[in-house]
């Protein structure tokens, strides 16, 4: 078989095609390594760091999405629940971002995936049914941010993590019963 010069080009194709998949490769394993590095922390356990985590992912979420109802909300009572939202919810990043940097851990900067989809899903709405969305979603959200919270401020392993989640669950506690008593009138 001979060498053409159409056979030498697929050649050349094909072998810049694998390099580039090689650097590729080794460029997703250098940034999966430093992920992993940049979340790991030596003065935190893995408990206290995912906790750091869940709770610098789920304020940005909250400021995110109130932010976006001050402005849309039909409701002047989801409106105000929205602002307290902004208000309290910025407080407590800021108070996080600083604990996550005593502990020599960088903290969240956006939302989660799933958070993102359901904010475009509620940029489409409108009137009741983005108050309804937007309250149904506060609910089940800080739901799970108070559970997370009360499971810090119990049994956490770093004892500053451990008084921050015991310092904001009440908040927390309280965005949750104005949730719940803001989706049983709308």
């Amino acid at each position: 078989m001979a060498f053409t010069p159409r056979a030498a080009l697929i050649a050349g194709v094909a072998l810049l095609s694998l390099a580039a998949c090689s650097q590729r490769a080794e460029n997703a394993a250098t940034t999966v390594q430093s992920a992993a590095q940049a979340q790991t922390t030596p003065t935190l356990s893995t408990t206290d760091a995912t906790f750091i985590n869940m709770a610098g992912t789920a304020g940005i979420e909250e400021v995110t999405f109130a932010q976006l109802a001050e402005t849309k909300a039909n409701s002047a009572a989801v409106r105000r629940f929205a602002r307290q939202m902004v208000t309290d919810h910025t407080m407590v990043n800021q108070q996080l971002e600083a604990l996550a940097q005593r502990k020599q851990m960088t903290p969240p900067s956006s939302m989660d995936m799933r958070h993102e989809q359901l904010y475009q899903q509620l940029q489409g709405l409108k009137g009741r049914a983005f108050d309804r969305a937007y309250i149904d979603g506060q609910v089940q959200d800080h739901q799970m941010a108070v559970q997370a919270f009360q499971t810090e401020a119990q049994s956490g392993s770093d004892p500053d993590v451990k008084a921050f989640a015991q310092q904001y669950l009440p908040t927390l506690q309280q965005h949750l019963q104005m949730a719940q008593a803001l989706a049983g009138r709308h």
